[in-house]
């Protein structure tokens, strides 16, 4: 460069800088440039500042602790022992934090390795046991349509769990078990309706309403503590969009008898996976079928559990999902729930029938839900709302029909299933 200057953007491209970034520096004083009818004009020394400038930043250290460097230098060129001595203390202090840092980076990365090779595990286990229909379950089966016993044949057994078998009744209904899953008839599919094998709704949802589901699901599991459901039946249906008992198997009685359905095969097939892979002691039974033709004694089904299944019904059918579940309800039974809701007359109910024509009208309306379930249940035990969203993300995929405004989360749990009082 010599004795020349040059303006602000030459200088600025010398060092593959935006002229911004540069001008910054001169207002902190970490350049000093001639300044010359309001224009600065930037010569060697201007270089050499930049230079041990970039440096510096290289070295980690912050612009106050470079701009310390820079006066110290332009005091004395560190000719003076006493300043060369000041930059060298100051070289070595950083090193000394440069290497407390390195060695918590380390530790980081260890433990990021660590993390990697657990969750890769958790996909590529070794030989567990193989998880299919548990023979205690074969007195709880029936013919959905006229409530005769199901013969079993051609059965692959093992330890106690049925892997593949079929299942005929005199009446002419046909399953089979495969691969450990009760498979039955899957009845009517809506056109709007489909698998959502890659969970977005969970992995898309909005994370308040995350938070909200995760209060809810405290909650329920503390009213479970308080149930005694060894040797029960619990049912959870319309596991396509959550499924409760996935998440929380960990924590709940092993002692009970778990039955987790959905109408889709490949969706229980994901579900079953997820479960097996927690090599838990309890009892589950994986059905694929419609709700209303579950092969399984009628009134078996002493504990429901509803994580927003009615509204997932409420999408194609007119009616919550007891009205498909109903006949294997009994007068004991009991239920336990969250209920997501709309703000009513909010532009969300408007979007939500654009993309589901079949959609109920009573569908994520919390006002009605609740006259619900007192037409259909002896005992409100306890409700409570657990929040409300106000805001919806460009990525959302839970609730994509979710224009801004407001969706309320609800939990309720009821008793004494009122059979002959079902209505919608």
């Amino acid at each position: 460069m010599g004795g020349t200057s040059v303006k602000i953007g030459e200088f600025s491209d010398l060092f593959g800088l935006a002229p911004e970034t540069v001008r910054y520096y001169v207002n902190k004083g970490l350049l000093v440039p001639v300044s010359k009818n309001e224009r600065y004009d930037f010569d060697y020394v201007d270089v050499d500042d930049m230079r041990l400038l970039m440096k510096l930043k290289s070295f980690r250290f912050s612009l106050s602790e470079i701009h310390r460097i820079m006066s110290l230098r332009r005091l004395s060129n560190f000719d003076s022992k006493k300043e060369l001595m000041d930059y060298i203390d100051i070289l070595n202090h950083q090193k000394k934090n440069m290497l407390l840092e390195k060695k918590e980076i380390d530790s980081i990365i260890n433990a990021i390795k660590h993390e990697i090779a657990s969750a890769t595990g958790k996909h590529n286990p070794v030989e567990k046991k193989k998880y299919g229909v548990p023979l205690v379950f074969l007195q709880y089966l029936a013919c959905p349509k006229c409530q005769g016993e199901l013969k079993i044949s051609n059965c692959n057994i093992e330890k106690d769990h049925i892997l593949f078998g079929d299942l005929t009744c005199t009446c002419g209904f046909k399953a089979e078990i495969k691969n450990g899953i009760l498979i039955g008839d899957s009845g009517k599919i809506s056109k709007y309706d489909w698998p959502d094998l890659e969970r977005n709704c969970y992995r898309l949802m909005n994370p308040t309403l995350i938070s909200y589901m995760h209060k809810a699901y405290h909650w329920m599991l503390e009213k479970l503590r308080q149930k005694n459901i060894k040797g029960k039946v619990v049912l959870e249906d319309f596991i396509n969009n959550y499924c409760f008992c996935q998440m929380n198997f960990e924590l709940m009685d092993k002692d009970a008898l778990y039955i987790i359905t959905d109408k889709y095969p490949e969706i229980v097939a994901v579900y079953k996976g997820l479960i097996d892979k927690l090599s838990l002691e309890h009892n589950i039974i994986y059905i694929a079928s419609a709700s209303n033709m579950l092969p399984l004694k009628f009134g078996c089904v002493d504990l429901y559990i509803d994580l927003d299944s009615a509204n997932e019904y409420a999408l194609y059918n007119d009616g919550y999902s007891t009205e498909a579940l109903k006949n294997y309800f009994n007068k004991d039974s009991s239920a336990l729930g969250l209920f997501f809701s709309f703000k009513p007359k909010s532009s969300s109910f408007a979007e939500l029938h654009k993309q589901f024509p079949e959609a109920w009208e009573k569908s994520y309306d919390i006002s009605y839900f609740r006259q619900h379930l007192r037409k259909t249940w002896r005992q409100i035990l306890a409700e409570e709302a657990i929040g409300k969203v106000t805001d919806s993300t460009q990525e959302e995929i839970a609730y994509s029909y979710h224009i801004p405004g407001e969706v309320g989360v609800d939990v309720y749990h009821v008793e004494g299933f009122l059979t002959e009082r079902m209505s919608k």
